[in-house]
């Protein structure tokens, strides 16, 4: 049975998961210029909600003796700026990339070497993206004078030589959970208003209940760094990147990518539905008759040209859907309505 057309501003959890994965392909078979790009711009722009963050951080320094929880609020509040100009302008991040595609690899629509090649690109793009950014604000002298420069320096050092390592990677767990949460509630969304709130909330939340982002460290750490903290490179490398990766690959592709995955995308009950990464059968996404979305996408290679044109045409068949009447009877419930008459009459 069909799902009638939806006429609210959100998606189905499940169209969401749909989309996810071809979003994942889409961005695991596109251009290396494009992927590098966008890379870099996702870094720089976290790291400008990471340089509003430090400037609260060093600001607040006497709050932050007195009522430490409204610091650590008001910095949850600030921080998402970064990511959500990221996220609305097509800015992409290590973190996120690991629910796209892990989903993808899941269902065995990208290799398994093209997954690490593309996360790799994107860390280390997000990675030359938050030095960028830090060159800018070290020789803008934004954070160059006190309480700021201080700041810097006690934030880098409680991040990384107050929690011991176990801590690191506990805490990114945590941290990429909710940030893929964020990224697939956005996903739900059809408004710009309504992808802001999705993402603001899950990331408001890790920020403020200090979750460990290794994107976020990129820029926080180093910049302390250079205003005089402890904290060697060595270091900065294991517990700030290299833990915090670990278990943001944990938190995004585990308990995010793998449930979604088996809840709405991985095939059950033989089902026939099918999406079509090059033509155009990519929507509607329908159920069985058990209640269960499941779909099933043709294996085949994915060229960029086609997988990006797919995105579209997904799109714009979610509003035109939306013109329709979701009680409306379908062509072929009708011809069997006018068959049963003829039946009836005939019988009369």
């Amino acid at each position: 049975m069909s799902k009638p057309a939806s006429t609210s501003d959100h998606l189905d959890a499940d169209d969401a998961a749909m989309l996810l994965l071809t979003t994942g392909i889409s961005k695991a078979y596109q251009r290396l210029d494009y992927m590098i790009i966008r890379n870099f711009i996702g870094g720089a722009l976290v790291s400008v909600g990471g340089l509003v963050t430090l400037l609260v951080k060093g600001g607040c320094d006497g709050l932050s003796q007195s009522n430490p929880a409204v610091v650590q609020l008001l910095l949850g509040l600030v921080f998402p700026v970064g990511l959500v100009m990221s996220t609305l302008t097509g800015g992409e991040l290590s973190t996120g990339n690991i629910l796209f595609l892990s989903i993808a690899l899941l269902q065995r629509k990208i290799p398994l070497w093209r997954s690490i090649h593309c996360f790799f690109v994107s860390f280390f793009a997000n990675l030359a993206g938050s030095l960028f950014y830090l060159v800018i604000a070290h020789y803008g002298n934004i954070l160059s004078d006190d309480p700021y420069k201080t700041g810097t320096i006690v934030f880098a050092t409680d991040k990384v030589l107050v929690p011991s390592a176990s801590t690191v990677f506990v805490r990114a767990i945590g941290c990429n959970w909710l940030i893929c949460i964020g990224v697939y509630t956005a996903f739900l969304s059809r408004t710009v208003v309504s992808r802001v709130i999705s993402i603001w909330i899950p990331i408001f939340t890790f920020v403020a209940v200090g979750f460990e982002n290794s994107v976020a460290n990129m820029f926080l750490v180093p910049i302390g760094m250079i205003n005089g903290a402890p904290i060697s490179v060595g270091l900065f490398i294991w517990k700030s990147l290299i833990l915090s990766t670990a278990g943001n690959i944990v938190g995004g592709g585990f308990f995010v990518a793998l449930v979604y995955w088996y809840l709405y995308i991985f095939p059950a009950d033989g089902a026939k539905d099918e999406i079509d990464m090059g033509s155009e059968s990519i929507l509607p996404i329908t159920e069985t008759s058990a209640g269960t979305p499941v779909t099933k996408i043709r294996s085949r290679p994915i060229p960029l040209s086609e997988s990006l044109e797919s995105l579209n045409r997904r799109e714009r068949k979610f509003h035109n859907s939306v013109s329709h009447d979701a009680n409306s009877v379908s062509p072929t419930e009708a011809t069997r309505s006018g068959a049963n008459s003829d039946t009836d009459e005939k019988a009369e």
